[in-house]
This record gives C-alpha cells, sequence and structure tokens, in this order.
C-alpha cells in the first residue's frame, strides 16, 4: 500500500472512530450495502467496491455521505485493500482521489472539479445619463 494511501486510510479510521452513527444512518447504509448485495463488509470484494462506487455514482449520494459509508465499512472491517481501492479511486474522473476531494478539497467525488476562471474585472464606465437630482 502506497504511503499516502496508507495514511488516508488511518485518516478514514480516525474519523470513523470519531463518529456516534445513529439507527437512521446504520439504516441509509445498510441500503447501500443491499443494493450492491454485500452481506458481510468483512469479506467484501474489490468487485464489491467498484459496484457500490455505481451505486452510489447512481443515487448522487452526498459527500459527507460517502465519506460516512466508508467509516462505516472501516468499523465493520472492510480490509485495507478494499478501503484503498475506494480511497484512491476516482469516480468521476476529474484527476483527484476520492480521499483528496472528501478529506482535502472538501468537493463532490461524484462530480467533476472544473477550475473556474478568475473573474473577469469590470471596467466601470461613466455613465451616459445625466445626473439625475433627488427632490423631496
Amino acid at each position: 500500500m502506497a504511503e499516502t494511501t496508507h495514511l488516508q486510510v488511518q485518516e478514514l479510521s480516525r474519523f470513523a472512530q470519531e463518529q456516534d452513527f445513529n439507527q437512521q444512518y446504520r439504516q441509509y447504509f445498510g441500503d447501500v450495502w443491499d443494493e450492491v448485495g454485500v452481506k458481510d463488509i468483512s469479506k467484501m470484494t474489490i468487485q464489491d467496491a467498484e459496484q457500490t462506487l455505481k451505486v452510489l455514482a447512481d443515487s448522487e449520494a452526498s459527500p459527507q455521505f460517502i465519506k460516512s459509508l466508508l467509516a462505516q465499512a472501516a468499523i465493520d472491517g472492510a480490509s485495507p485493500q478494499v478501503l484503498e481501492y475506494f480511497l484512491s479511486s476516482d469516480i468521476d474522473s476529474d484527476g483527484r482521489t476520492l480521499a483528496q476531494e472528501i478529506f482535502q478539497d472538501g468537493t463532490n467525488p461524484l462530480e467533476p472539479d472544473t477550475l473556474q476562471p478568475p473573474p473577469k474585472a469590470q471596467v466601470l464606465s461613466p455613465s451616459l445619463q445625466p445626473d439625475l437630482e433627488w427632490e423631496i
């Protein structure tokens, strides 16, 4: 496992330990795992991870939900290889990994990030209209 990815897996694990997922969150996560067909997260394969990413993309999941889902997977015993696959994936093909988007950028890993051009400077020109006088 590359050093950077190893650190990202550790960061995910720290985030997971800080979470207190309520029953509603667990139900949402369960719905995703059910749709993918994962019965035991500790036995999840890379193919299951690929399918999970497709389900997340199709459902337009929020970045926070994705981060929480991966944290829950870490808590439930997903293998380091599967977590590494998730974190190093680039679902939206924008050149940024899922880990970079959810931990560094705070951007949506399901939508390509586009560089926004700097705003164009506006040139203010004097008005051609005569000044209006205010009357009280």
